[in-house]
């Protein structure tokens, strides 16, 4: 972060400079001497003023990449660095200005009868913080660039990750299926392992292996189960919650929770897409997309690699 911010720093001293030089604001285009003298003291203040803000706002909100913090978070720690840079330029520039012109720093803080004030400070900072409107909007512009392109990028990180699965996936089947036909007993004559979920009322038992199991989706005190039967796509609802489920499935290493209402069978998941409303995962043979929340999507990476 110190780097990124170190580069944050430059690009905006190197907009100041040539606001500065060009547009000559301030009274610069009536110095007759030690004009660039003029202009490169306050980028310097600049400078110094927008690393301090940055690295304080930093440590304040333990950010760690800018790429994942969340829009609230990085609003308000855009806001706050805002308001502190604007306060800090206010006074550091009035006071520079003050020596520069008339050698004097504390000159320009107190009014003709010699009384102290806060209105140069006061004009000061609403000139800063209308250029530094215009520079917060965009890094807000930039820092949503960024969140798209590491998404995008993560995503093809998953989907790279998924394509091998699959691949693995039908490599073994293959490799059963010879198994079989030459005779093998598989896996040295064990038998497959099945869970038993058991629900409330009647009929509210569903036992299978699994690996048959596509996926599951909470509905408050019910849950749709999708799985894998006699070769075909079937659903069995049962009043039963997502954490009785889990605990019945916590030795299967496939299984995982990738949303607070849906669990997902990852041998089942062919790719990951991003749509505005967060990542979703797509199933093989089936429609529905399967919502990813972004606090599960590193524990679903950790199992996929």
């Amino acid at each position: 972060m110190y780097k990124s911010s170190l580069k944050e720093t430059l690009k905006i001293s190197l907009f100041v400079l040539l606001f500065l030089a060009l547009i000559q604001p301030f009274g610069i285009d009536e110095l007759q001497e030690g004009r660039i003298l003029f202009i490169l003291g306050q980028t310097t203040i600049v400078a110094i003023t927008t690393f301090f803000c940055y690295i304080l706002t930093i440590h304040l909100f333990k950010i760690r990449s800018v790429t994942l913090l969340g829009f609230r978070k990085y609003f308000l720690s855009a806001l706050f660095g805002f308001a502190l840079e604007t306060s800090l330029l206010g006074f550091f520039l009035i006071t520079f200005n003050s020596w520069f012109h008339t050698g004097n720093p504390s000159l320009y803080w107190h009014n003709y009868d010699g009384s102290f004030t806060l209105r140069p400070w006061c004009i000061m900072s609403m000139y800063v913080g209308a250029i530094g409107l215009f520079v917060m909007l965009f890094q807000t512009f930039e820092y949503r660039n960024l969140r798209l392109k590491s998404e995008l990028d993560e995503v093809k990180a998953i989907n790279l990750l998924l394509e091998q699965r699959q691949e693995k996936i039908v490599e073994e089947e293959e490799c059963l299926e010879r198994n079989v036909q030459e005779g093998q007993e598989e896996s040295g004559g064990e038998t497959e392992q099945m869970v038993r979920i058991e629900g409330q009322g009647i009929d509210a038992t569903l036992v299978l292996a699994p690996r048959n199991i596509i996926y599951v989706e909470s509905m408050s005190n019910y849950a749709d189960i999708c799985y894998i039967a006699d070769n075909e796509t079937k659903h069995k609802t049962l009043r039963i919650t997502l954490k009785q489920i889990r605990a019945s499935l916590e030795n299967v290493d496939t299984i995982v929770q990738c949303h607070r209402a849906f669990l997902v069978n990852l041998d089942f998941v062919v790719a990951l897409s991003t749509r505005p409303q967060g990542y979703q995962l797509q199933l093989f043979g089936i429609e529905k997309q399967i919502p990813v929340s972004r606090a599960n999507t590193e524990a679903i990476k950790s199992k996929l690699a």
